[in-house]
Formats: structure tokens, sequence, C-alpha cells
């Protein structure tokens, strides 16, 4: 299986957008890890905003790989909000694990990009 993972810088200067298409899963949440943290070096930015709206599934891997990120990213100053729509797979799982307890995870894009501007 393989992944693809959109990247958009246009929004905020200070923010990087990553959006996970298809399905998040053991197999590809190495090589997402390893883009995501490449993409933050690449662009210097004070804030990562995961958007999972488009991902159509993520299982335990995906939400541990949003731990992992949130610890590296953390030691860097980098936050890390997560945009999990109402109903999906997604906020179903972060609410399973407390995600609050380590990033912001907020309903939509707009409402994450308002707080990486703030």
């Amino acid at each position: 299986m393989s992944h693809e993972l959109q990247f958009d810088t246009d929004r905020l200067p200070e923010a990087l957008i990553a959006r996970p298409l298809g399905d998040i899963d053991m197999a590809v949440t190495p090589g997402i890890q390893a883009d995501v943290l490449g993409a933050v070096a690449r662009h210097a930015a004070g804030c990562l905003v995961v958007d999972l709206g488009a991902a159509s599934y993520i299982d335990s891997s995906g939400i541990e790989l949003l731990f992992r990120l949130h610890a590296a990213l953390a030691a860097d100053g980098v936050e890390l909000i997560v945009v999990a729509p109402d109903g999906s797979n997604a906020a179903r799982l972060l609410g399973l694990v407390a995600m609050n307890d380590i990033g912001e995870v907020r309903r939509s894009l707009a409402e994450a990009l308002h707080r990486c501007g703030s």
C-alpha cells in the first residue's frame, strides 16, 4: 500500500498543513512520519496542522503516529494541531485515546488555522 501526502503552506506563513489521503495504517505511517518531519524542518513552521479530513481510515498505528509527531515537534518548539471532523473515524479514535492531552484537536481546518495564527 502506498500513501500520498499533500502539503499546503499558502494559508499562513508560520503554519504547515499536512493532509494525508486514504488509509493511515501500519503500512504507511513510517513514510508519513518521515515526510511530515522533513517538511516541517524545510519550512521552519512553528505550527503543524495535520488535517485528517481526507483520511478514509485511521487505525491505532495512525494514532501512535500522532503521538510520535507530537513528541518530536514539541522538542523543537513546534505546535501540533490535528483536524478531525465530527463523525469521522479519526474523531472517534482520538476521543477514545484522549489526544487532547498531548495536542490540540479541532473540528475544522479553519479552526486550526485560526489557532495557529493567534
